[in-house]
């Protein structure tokens, strides 16, 4: 079976397993201001995994939201204050190999970070296939029209009316960017009385959906 990144289509199996990975089994590294990341290295592919909201921490990151001008960028400035921490670990891993596939894997607060490195590593690897897919991503970006290309790799996954993709929200100033994959999975699976906005949220929710894909 070929990988996601030689596809270069979202192949439901794959991205659904990419998720459970992403949000049940992968075994995280922490750095810094509890920045959470993983690799996993397959040939010459390498997957990059970045963890949902998993302590107070990150949850103040969360709402720092004021955009602070990053390169030619404006960026929520809680998310770039995390990616900042994992940056350089990243590049180098990447420069002092010879991978020919990346995919980057967020879910959540680590998806909002997976938009940052994925046009890190496409401005830094222009000759690299590189794939990204960010599940639930809160938006964190400010981005002018001409320069939007560098995300044409990255899907954004979204389940139904999930609250944290609309935040922050777009009168703030901040985009949508990439292509976007609508799935729906069943609330149903939250036993708890809270809105589906938010049921739409959780991992079993939306692996239910990425389930239905096919």
């Amino acid at each position: 079976m070929r990988s996601v990144a030689e596809c270069g289509d979202v192949i439901e199996m794959q991205v659904r397993d990419l998720f459970y990975n992403c949000a049940y089994t992968i075994q995280y590294e922490t750095i810094g201001e509890d920045v959470n990341y993983a690799f996993v290295e397959n040939g010459d592919e390498l997957q990059i995994y970045f963890q949902a909201s998993n302590s107070f921490l990150d949850w103040i990151f969360n709402f720092l939201f004021p955009k602070k001008m990053y390169g030619l960028f404006k960026v929520h400035r809680g998310f770039l204050r995390c990616y900042l921490q994992v940056r350089n670990i990243i590049l180098d891993k990447v420069y002092n190999n010879n991978y020919k596939n990346i995919i980057v894997i967020g879910y959540s607060h680590g998806s909002a970070i997976c938009q940052l490195a994925h046009q890190d590593l496409v401005y830094h690897f222009p000759s690299m296939n590189i794939q990204s897919y960010a599940f639930e991503s809160p938006r964190c970006l400010k981005v002018p029209k001409k320069l939007r290309f560098y995300w044409n790799t990255m899907t954004r996954i979204v389940d139904g009316t999930d609250l944290i993709t609309h935040l922050p929200p777009k009168l703030f100033g901040f985009d949508d960017l990439g292509k976007q994959l609508n799935i729906l999975g069943d609330t149903k699976l939250v036993d708890k009385k809270i809105p589906k906005c938010i049921k739409y949220h959780y991992p079993q929710v939306v692996l239910d959906g990425l389930e239905k894909l096919g």
